[in-house]
């Protein structure tokens, strides 16, 4: 290249050069303007590549009952529903989504497990269902490898808000769970309670789960991330569960996630603690098709909880 074309490049190159970080520079104040002063961004989980689910039509309480629950047929298929609570934790309604197995009998004397699933960020509590999660579920009841149980989908709908001070987990253990069994025949023990999530989801089953250990005898976290502060509030939790008493446990995550490093580091302190608990570094990311392809073996962890 000729000196002179070369030096007119560079040149041109700073000029642009210092244009473009004037723009920055310029996108950053604009940015930092919209945040209320004194107020901090709060960092959350790794958000999913998917948009808000359709909302799902709400069954409304006008009387404080809930409707008499489906009675299902033993077609081989469940059913799903939409409730709403009236909650005094969250000063608003907690919506909810009920997955009925296959012959769902409301007086049945025994009363059925129930297994709490928490959605991801950016999601509703249709995540588990679009998931494939009932049509997993069916097939395990029919075949005979699983006891007929619910499946219980809260919706957080505030899902951007920080965990510390945030009032979703005592909505799910002082107000949902005794709705579930009032109502819907849900076993009241704790053998028949497990708690899962995915993703932001599942940073919640393990600080619900673990902290209120005697609610639930199986915890799962899929792809989880981790809220902050609560990877050194864990040892804590588990000093706090007496021995012989520790729930069960899965953790999984896909090798290219993301948060890998985070579900790592918990999985380590549960070696260091002596806590037995499912490991499983997966092929996968942090998305739906991660989650999809794995659901029936998820599914079939939680069922195994119940023999």
């Amino acid at each position: 290249m000729y000196p002179e074309r070369a030096r007119a490049l560079r040149s041109g190159n700073r000029k642009r050069n210092h244009r473009h970080g004037l723009s920055i520079i310029f996108l950053i104040f604009t940015i930092s303007a919209c945040i209320p002063a004194g107020e901090t961004l709060q960092p959350t989980p790794f958000t999913p590549d998917r948009t808000i689910a359709p909302e799902i039509p709400s069954v409304d309480r006008e009387s404080g009952v809930v409707p008499s629950a489906p009675e299902g047929d033993c077609g081989g298929q469940g059913s799903t529903e939409r409730y709403s609570l009236e909650s005094k934790m969250l000063n608003g309604m907690l919506y909810y989504t009920v997955y009925f197995p296959p012959c769902y009998a409301r007086e049945n004397p025994d009363g059925y497990p129930v297994l709490y699933l928490l959605h991801g960020q950016n999601f509703t509590d249709a995540m588990w269902l679009d998931l494939g999660a009932a049509a997993a579920a069916d097939e395990l009841i029919t075949n005979g490898d699983a006891a007929p149980f619910l499946m219980v989908m809260p919706y957080e709908e505030y899902f951007f808000r920080g965990a510390d001070d945030n009032k979703f987990p005592d909505a799910l253990t002082a107000e949902l769970i005794p709705e579930v069994e009032d109502s819907f025949n849900g076993c009241g023990e704790r053998a028949c309670r497990a708690l899962g999530g995915i993703s932001r989801g599942a940073a919640w089953a393990m600080r619900i789960g673990l902290q209120e250990w005697d609610l639930f005898a199986s915890i799962g976290a899929h792809s989880l991330p981790t809220f902050r502060g609560d990877i050194d509030r864990l040892p804590e939790w588990l000093d706090a569960i007496p021995y012989g008493e520790e729930p069960r446990i899965w953790l999984d995550t896909g090798r290219f996630d993301p948060e890998v490093k985070a579900a790592y580091r918990f999985a380590h302190v549960f070696d260091a603690k002596g806590i037995p608990h499912e490991w499983h570094l997966k092929n996968g990311r942090h998305n739906e098709a991660y989650w999809s392809k794995n659901m029936e073996s998820y599914l079939r962890w939680y069922a195994a909880g119940w023999e």
